[in-house]
């Protein structure tokens, strides 16, 4: 006789956020958010486009939970997205199962927009499947970038059970330009070429004119410390990775970004 588990009670949380131009300016114009899901809209400062921080009240995600996450920049409008805090992914309570996140982002003709989230940490033996889908049409812009961190180093914790299956992919006026995903499974780090590292930032940026970007990005990750990094232009995507110890990859990212963008990241970055 097979043993039966009780169904465990899990959160199914989603936010949608749509940014539009009205009366000369980018205005929030729609707002979708069920528990655990919540956005915040501080205020962003003068010359800053609007900005929506994204958290969870659960206080993080584990096996069973599924998120969904919608940011649009309509036509013409600028917007930036981000993250309250590092997002937790906790241990699985059943190595079957696993928590799902996904995100969606939609750029506008001519419009540009920012996703920023803080790094998501992957605990010892969690099981998280992430994919994030970006569509950006005809003169819109996009840069986005995702952290992970596998185990938490500062209490001895590695990633030696567990699973991070992480997609992209990136639509330009409707077709596809880019894909990729990491899967990593406990043990197989140095497989997937992480070596001693335990974090990686992946940088994506999506422009009408890429290759300047892409030349100031390669000048910038040149003086990068602690942290191996290198980028690339595929299809007029340029991607950036850097891979190294936690707290040297987010220092790093934060000081790339901020230098691309040519102002500091949201304030809830440097809290």
């Amino acid at each position: 006789m097979n043993a039966t588990h009780p169904r465990l009670q899990r959160a199914s949380g989603e936010s949608r956020v749509v940014f539009a131009v009205r009366d000369g300016a980018t205005r929030l114009a729609d707002l979708y958010q069920r528990d655990p899901c919540r956005v915040l809209f501080p205020d962003p400062g003068p010359g800053n486009p609007p900005e929506a921080v994204l958290l969870t009240t659960s206080g993080g995600v584990t096996d069973g939970d599924v998120l969904k996450i919608s940011v649009e920049a309509g036509p013409g409008a600028r917007a930036v997205a981000t993250t309250q805090a590092a997002e937790k992914v906790y241990r699985a309570a059943r190595s079957v199962e696993h928590c799902s996140i996904d995100v969606v982002l939609s750029v506008g003709e001519g419009a540009s927009l920012d996703w920023l989230p803080q790094e998501t940490i992957v605990f010892e033996g969690a099981r998280l499947k992430r994919r994030t889908t970006a569509n950006i049409a005809e003169g819109g812009s996009l840069l986005a970038c995702e952290m992970v961190v596998l185990g938490r180093a500062a209490a001895g914790e590695r990633f030696t059970g567990g699973l991070l299956l992480d997609a992209w992919s990136v639509r330009r006026n409707g077709r596809l330009v880019w894909t990729d995903a990491l899967r990593v499974e406990g043990e197989t780090l140095m497989g997937a070429g992480f070596g001693d590292a335990n974090a990686l930032s992946t940088v994506i940026g999506v422009w009408e004119t890429s290759a300047p970007h892409f030349e100031r990005a390669r000048t910038l990750l040149e003086g990068a410390e602690a942290v191996r990094a290198g980028v690339t232009l595929v299809n007029g995507v340029m991607v950036a990775r850097l891979l190294g110890e936690a707290t040297a990859v987010r220092r790093a990212t934060t000081s790339f970004l901020g230098d691309l963008r040519g102002r500091q990241l949201p304030r809830v970055w440097h809290v």
